[in-house]
């Protein structure tokens, strides 16, 4: 069988397996929305944990030991996890943290990628926070990461890869 015939017949099961009703490459109990709204929470977590809580437990848990970061202005970034994590350690230590990730509201998709994971792309805001005071959006973006199953932690997913692009100043 040739290369494009695989992915004919591949597309072609996928397709008659939705048609269906049931998504051959997720697991029973879960489904689109649901995984959608698990690695929403994740992702409210990770970036709560890095910009204000600097709990770099978290960023352990949930970044993989082979994190790729992509930047628009850098490049690649971060070729590990353990990289990222010093840097953002190094920010908290100090104290140039002291902003926020505000998500645009209803900017946020989750696409299934078989039973490898999902790829999460939305915008997001980095604000200022000013003591006693408002937050102040400084920059906005966009982001989309790609999360992977595992069994490495209890929420069963973790950050393989990052891409930020479109970041303009507010």
């Amino acid at each position: 069988m040739t290369r494009t015939q695989k992915i004919l017949s591949t597309a072609a099961l996928a397709s008659g397996a939705l048609s269906a009703g049931v998504n051959a490459q997720t697991k029973p109990a879960e489904t689109q929305e649901s995984v959608a709204a698990d690695l929403a929470a994740l992702d409210a977590r990770l970036f709560k944990a890095a910009f204000e809580d600097c709990d770099m437990s978290v960023l352990e848990e949930l970044l993989a030991e082979d994190l790729e970061f992509y930047h628009d202005r850098d490049g690649l970034s971060y070729t590990t996890g353990a990289a990222f994590i010093a840097d953002v350690k190094k920010d908290c230590g100090s104290g140039s943290s002291g902003g926020k990730r505000v998500l645009v509201p209803d900017s946020m998709t989750t696409h299934m990628m078989g039973d490898f994971g999902a790829m999460q792309i939305g915008r997001h805001e980095f604000h200022e926070v000013v003591p006693d005071g408002p937050s102040i959006a400084r920059e906005k973006g966009v982001f989309m990461h790609m999360w992977k199953r595992t069994t490495a932690n209890a929420a069963g997913w973790q950050i393989t890869r990052v891409i930020s692009y479109d970041h303009e100043g507010m």
